[in-house]
Formats: structure tokens, C-alpha cells, sequence
């Protein structure tokens, strides 16, 4: 049963490792574009949490001895350029925000779904999980002003 909780809760914690880490990565393609300032800063302090719950993630692996799974090339190359195909012709604060509100929802589902067959994982990494994902939802309320 050890073993299966230790399983679980480090597949929670890889899923918000590669989700956040994706999301950091892809903010700053969003950020280079947007030309709303307070979308932007919105946008980049949302960045920063990114990094910080990636880097905490990765912290805790690296505690209990397992390697943090980033999101595949592939992804990270579709996403990129996504990203820009979406922005050449339309870098409105609506299309941006829209953007960000859809990657977001996407990394809501991922991480919702690893929590949901994770039910023995440590009830410490399921908490912090769930309430990255509130913190995701309260972004993506953020961001409907702009739509």
C-alpha cells in the first residue's frame, strides 16, 4: 500500500512539475506579444507562480529520489508554435486572454485527472495539488475580463 501511495503521490506531483513548467515556458511566447499592460502583468505574475510551484514540484521529487518528467518536445514544440500561429494576425488583450484562459483550462484537466486516480496518494500532495488547481481556476476568472 506504501508503495502504490508513493507511486500516486509522486505522478500528482509530476503532473504539476510538467503542467507548470509547460505553462512558464509558454507564458513567455504570450508575454512577447501582448501589448495590453495589464494583461501582460497579470499574465507574468501568474508566470512567476508558475515557476515557483515547477521549482517546488521538483524539489519534492528530487526529495523522494525520483526524476521530475518535463512535457514531451513534441508538446512543447506544438504549443509554441500554436502560440504563434494564434498571435500573427491577432494580438488582441480578447485572443490573448483566450489563449491563456484555453492552455490553462487544458492543465486543469491534467492535473484534475491525475488527482482523481490518485486516491492513496499523501493527503499533504493531494491538498497542494487541489489547491493549485483553485489558484489555476482563480486565474483563468482573471482573465475573463478580457475576453
Amino acid at each position: 500500500m506504501n508503495k502504490l501511495k508513493n507511486k500516486q503521490s509522486n505522478e500528482i506531483l509530476n503532473s504539476v512539475y510538467r503542467n507548470a513548467q509547460m505553462a512558464y515556458e509558454q507564458t513567455s511566447d504570450i508575454i512577447k506579444v501582448c501589448r495590453n499592460r495589464d494583461l501582460c502583468r497579470e499574465i507574468t505574475a501568474q508566470q512567476k507562480r508558475y515557476h515557483n510551484v515547477a521549482m517546488s514540484a521538483r524539489r519534492e521529487l528530487a526529495r523522494r529520489g525520483e526524476p521530475a518528467c518535463q512535457a514531451s518536445p513534441y508538446a512543447k514544440t506544438m504549443a509554441k508554435m500554436g502560440i504563434a500561429m494564434k498571435t500573427a494576425v491577432n494580438q488582441s488583450a480578447s485572443n490573448i486572454a483566450r489563449i491563456m484562459f484555453n492552455g490553462t483550462t487544458m492543465g486543469i484537466i491534467d492535473m484534475q485527472h491525475t488527482i482523481n486516480r490518485s486516491h492513496t496518494a499523501d493527503r499533504s500532495v493531494r491538498e497542494s495539488a487541489q489547491k493549485l488547481l483553485e489558484r489555476e481556476q482563480q486565474f483563468c476568472d482573471n482573465l475573463k475580463r478580457y475576453l
